[in-house]
């Protein structure tokens, strides 16, 4: 049999997505423990190397795509059934720097359900347009509680600043024993 450099190549990449698939699963149930002073160093670790990961495979397949395969694993590492919409313009190439922020923003929405929400179900909803990008994650977990924004919850703190950075809109909606809808939308900058 001759010596295929294809068939080396497919077998690379498929060597380097298993090692970080296993990274991934690892930062995930890492992250979904609750937040305590002998894991928060795990935590630290699990943010990341979810960050990393997700960094790669969004120069790599794209943000839809990134977020597909995080969901898969977020599934069968927390439980949590995932419903997954993807909406976007064909042929339009989300910029780099909102594909990283509305990535981190999905990774810090889904570790919040993991850690906190205790959800069954979460919906994640993906809208790209040529004038605008949302991210739309709601679960059906025990709520948000109504001074929860206003504090100023890191992980939700985050969100917003990440929204704001872009000049994004950012709500928090949340009714007890029903779930926590979280929302941004980034405004896409038109070359002139």
């Amino acid at each position: 049999m001759r010596n295929h450099p294809a068939r080396a190549m497919y077998d690379q990449l498929e060597d380097t997505l298993s090692s970080m698939t296993m990274q991934l699963r690892s930062a995930i149930a890492a992250d979904a423990r609750p937040a305590s002073p002998a894991n928060g160093r795990a935590n630290g670790w699990a943010r990341q190397i979810s960050a990393e990961l997700g960094a790669v495979l969004l120069d790599t397949l794209g943000l839809a795509a990134t977020i597909e395969w995080h969901v898969r694993q977020y599934q069968k590492c927390t439980g949590i059934l995932c419903e997954l919409s993807v909406r976007s313009a064909a042929a339009f190439d989300l910029p780099e720097d909102y594909a990283a922020t509305i990535f981190d923003i999905y990774n810090e929405a889904l570790s919040n359900v993991a850690r906190h929400a205790g959800a069954s179900r979460v919906a994640i909803g993906l809208t790209v347009t040529p004038h605008e990008v949302t991210m739309v994650v709601s679960d059906n977990g025990i709520g948000l509680r109504e001074d929860a924004p206003a504090r100023g919850a890191s992980g939700l703190a985050a969100i917003r600043a990440r929204s704001e950075a872009f000049a994004g809109f950012c709500e928090f909606a949340g009714v007890r024993n029903a779930g926590t809808t979280v929302t941004v939308s980034l405004p896409i900058a038109q070359a002139a």
